[in-house]
């Protein structure tokens, strides 16, 4: 009767175990369904509240009005400026904000090496930051026009406090324009799209833990 006990309770810690360290590890995984690309991320931030949250709030400000700020630490070493790639190369070249219509454009190059080159491509994005009542603050940025690249991009942004730290979580809808949906494929889209979104948010945990110790 000891000896079940003991192993009952010993299934009991192992299993409460594996289940919190389930929760608490960093994630990424993407789905593909219907032509559209799922990504979910979520990181731990060892910062506090109001910390993490002037990140957030610097990166919206600063998507807006100060797009080499940003490169300097949210869009840091994601190949945005005509790296040279075997897939796709991005040269993001800047950002232009409506105030009238609250409306985000971004123009830059798309080429697909040795194939074509898609100049000057603009994507007008809307970006919403608001605090929710249970605590948690969202950014919504969808695209509602785009040259050739996207179909359709909504990206779904959480900042959830918790004890001793935060969550961040982002989820991300992507379809492609008719050219690149062709030859994107769930394996290229984790080369060219999938990490991207991953050291977007691992650049704003970075950058709040760094806050929170300076």
């Amino acid at each position: 009767m000891k000896l079940r006990k003991k192993r009952s309770i010993s299934f009991f810690l192992l299993t409460f175990f594996v289940v919190v360290n389930s929760f608490s590890n960093d994630s990424i995984s993407t789905k593909y369904a219907k032509g559209e690309f799922n990504t979910f991320c979520k990181v731990w931030v060892k910062a506090p509240e109001n910390v993490a949250k002037s990140v957030v709030t610097d990166f919206v400000y600063q998507t807006k009005y100060n797009l080499d700020e940003l490169f300097t630490w949210a869009l840091k070493d994601m190949k945005l400026k005509s790296e040279k790639n075997d897939l796709l190369e991005f040269d993001f070249k800047k950002s232009i904000y409506n105030e009238k219509t609250g409306l985000v454009r971004g123009v830059g190059d798309v080429v697909v090496p040795y194939i074509v080159t898609f100049p000057d491509i603009k994507v007008d994005s809307r970006l919403n930051y608001v605090d929710l009542r249970d605590g948690r603050s969202r950014v919504i940025i969808e695209v509602l026009y785009s040259d050739a690249f996207f179909k359709k991009s909504i990206g779904y942004f959480y900042l959830i406090p918790s004890e001793n730290g935060c969550w961040m979580t982002l989820e991300t809808k992507v379809k492609f324009g008719w050219f690149f949906d062709i030859f994107i494929t769930l394996n290229k889209y984790t080369e060219i799209m999938e990490w991207r979104f991953e050291k977007l948010i691992r650049n704003l945990k970075d950058e709040a833990e760094k806050r929170a110790h300076s």
